[in-house]
Parts: structure tokens; C-alpha cells; sequence
């Protein structure tokens, strides 16, 4: 079996607990993820557009593509260009279109990378941070956050967050990794408190004809 590319699978938490996971010294970085741990909290669902913009420093290349996530609890849903995966918060479904093809793997939260579904909860574990100051952009005043991760085996070793003062809502998340690729991850809209079933967050062989199912929870 080929080895696929996914896009930010690895990780994927979501919008419940407060902040007391963290480990902090800086006070105004912690008053303003307590901000934004408390916006969050009033979502039931979130639907939010968004871009990714990975750069390579070593071949001086980037990749930007654009996707569409959703997020119930600790289910999710990520729609990209070439793949839909899904997560009703133990299995995983990752679906290439162009191959028809679709990998289910058991959800890990604790895996190494980082994807696009954390970009509202990132903060909640496992990093220390501090604030770095505050920037205007697109006439709105941003906060900015860096996080450190605890765990120095992560693949990345920085990543940093943009957060609108106004709404207390994250805006941007990039990651730092140590292999010298950088991914942006920018949101481009946001609605909250959307009817999603259940089965929105699971994968659905028959809407998919002919599809080769690889099933990797087996051993």
C-alpha cells in the first residue's frame, strides 16, 4: 500500500475543559486564554473556513490549501481538496478522493503533530506560554501567544497564536517545527451553534460507490 500524505491528521481536541491544564508564569497570558477558554465554552458547535500555508525553509517551497472544519465535542470534521477525514472521537476516517480510498485508524489525542482542529483548543495542555505583545491587523487589535510545548520529543517546537481582542476568538496558529517547516493556519469564517448529527462525524461507505476500504485498527 502506498504511504498517503495527510494533511494535519495527528492531533485533534476540543472546546470543554478551562484552562487549568496549563502550566504558566504569565499572568496576562493567562487572563487572555481564560478569555477565550470561556467564548468557547458557549459553542455547542463550530463551523469554521480556513487556510493552510505550509512553508519548507530547506527547498524555499510552500503548499496553501483551503478547508472547511467542523466540530461537535470531541467529534470533528475536516473537508480539504483532495481529502474529507472524519472523527466521532474514537475512530478516524481519512478519505482520498482522487483514489477513492479511505485509511480508518483509531483516533489518538495524543499524537505528535498538530492539525487543524486544534487551533480553538491548542492551548489546554501541555505547553507553557507567555504573551508576546499586541499588533493591529486588518484594523482589528490582535493578542499574540507563544506556546511551548512541555514535551520536548514534539516534532515542533514553538507555536504561536493570534487571538482578537475584541471577541476573544483565535484568529491564526502557527506552527514551528523542528524539520524547518512552518504551517499557518489562518480562520477565514466562523459560525457556532449549528444542527450537526452524529453521523455527520462518521465516515459513510455508501455515499462513497466502489470505495477501497483499508482498515488499520486490525492487526
Amino acid at each position: 500500500m502506498r504511504q498517503k500524505v495527510k494533511i494535519g491528521i495527528s492531533v485533534v481536541v476540543f472546546l470543554l475543559a478551562g484552562i487549568s491544564g496549563l502550566i504558566a508564569q504569565d499572568a496576562t497570558a493567562n487572563k487572555i486564554l481564560g478569555n477565550v477558554s470561556r467564548t468557547y465554552q458557549t459553542y455547542k458547535t463550530i463551523k469554521a473556513g480556513f487556510t493552510i500555508n505550509v512553508k519548507n525553509a530547506q527547498s524555499n517551497s510552500s503548499i496553501k490549501q483551503s478547508g472547511t472544519l467542523y466540530l461537535k465535542g470531541k467529534k470533528f470534521r475536516i473537508n480539504l481538496n483532495d481529502q474529507e477525514i472524519y472523527c466521532d472521537g474514537k475512530t478516524m476516517w481519512t478519505y482520498f478522493k482522487e483514489e477513492n480510498e479511505v485509511q480508518v485508524t483509531k483516533y489518538d489525542p495524543n499524537a505528535q503533530e498538530i492539525n487543524p482542529s486544534e487551533i480553538f483548543t491548542i492551548y489546554k495542555k501541555g505547553f507553557n506560554y507567555k504573551y508576546t505583545g499586541e499588533i493591529v491587523s486588518g484594523g482589528k487589535k490582535i493578542q499574540r501567544i507563544e506556546l511551548t510545548p512541555q514535551n520536548k520529543n514534539k516534532p515542533y517546537f514553538k507555536v504561536k497564536l493570534n487571538i482578537d481582542k475584541a471577541t476573544h476568538k483565535i484568529t491564526n496558529m502557527k506552527v514551528m517545527n523542528k524539520n524547518g517547516v512552518n504551517s499557518t493556519y489562518s480562520i477565514t469564517s466562523f459560525k457556532s451553534n449549528l444542527t450537526m448529527n452524529d453521523g455527520f462525524f462518521k465516515f459513510d461507505k455508501s455515499k462513497k460507490p466502489g470505495v477501497v476500504i483499508i482498515d488499520l485498527t486490525k492487526p
